[in-house]
């Protein structure tokens, strides 16, 4: 008789599910969405139904205004974290105190001029979405979030994103100028 058979018959029992534990040390996190990978799916998948609803253009503008508040929203949050322990709203007090953990992405940094350049190449965001097929739609969260909580943090900084959704590299690269002489106006 197999797992599903027994539980129809016989019902649950702390002894029966217990023979789970082992098993699942043994699987490991091999079955797991790692990081942040299910908002990827959830995100990927609402925002599926809202174009397939409102169409591609109304649908990307209203899932791009929520994106964006939601950036917003989150590096606000970090700044009054940062001024509330009495601390300059600093690059550097953003990267100690951002609200994502960096193991959610493969990032390879440089310095150009003063600027700090992160190039991210494995991205647990986009990765999960691609393995349910919403590559395309996750990619809208891509395209607005982080210069929307950048702008949240402190509009000082200047954030410019390219993702590699439109440049076809494997990595999004964002760069950070804080640099006064580096800032375009």
């Amino acid at each position: 008789m197999d797992d599903l058979e027994k539980e129809k018959q016989d019902g649950l029992s702390l002894g029966y599910l217990m023979g789970a534990i082992p098993k699942r040390a043994l699987v490991g996190k091999k079955y797991q969405t790692p990081g942040f990978g299910i908002g990827a799916q959830l995100f990927a998948t609402m925002s599926k139904h809202i174009i397939e609803k409102l169409g591609p253009e109304e649908g990307e503008l209203l899932i791009k205004a929520a994106v964006e508040e939601f950036g917003q929203i989150r590096g606000k949050r970090i700044a009054e974290k940062v001024t509330g322990l009495g601390k300059p709203l600093s690059l550097k007090n953003w990267l100690i105190h951002t609200d994502i953990n960096s193991s959610n992405m493969q990032a390879k940094t440089k310095f150009e001029d003063g600027d700090l350049i992160a190039n991210v190449g494995g991205c647990t965001f986009i990765e999960a979405a691609q393995d349910w097929g919403l590559e395309d739609y996750a990619k809208i969260y891509c395209k607005y979030v982080d210069c929307a909580i950048m702008e949240g943090y402190n509009p000082d900084i200047t954030l410019m994103v390219n993702t590699r959704h439109e440049t076809g590299d494997k990595f999004c690269r964002f760069q950070y100028i804080v640099k006064n002489e580096n800032k375009q106006e």
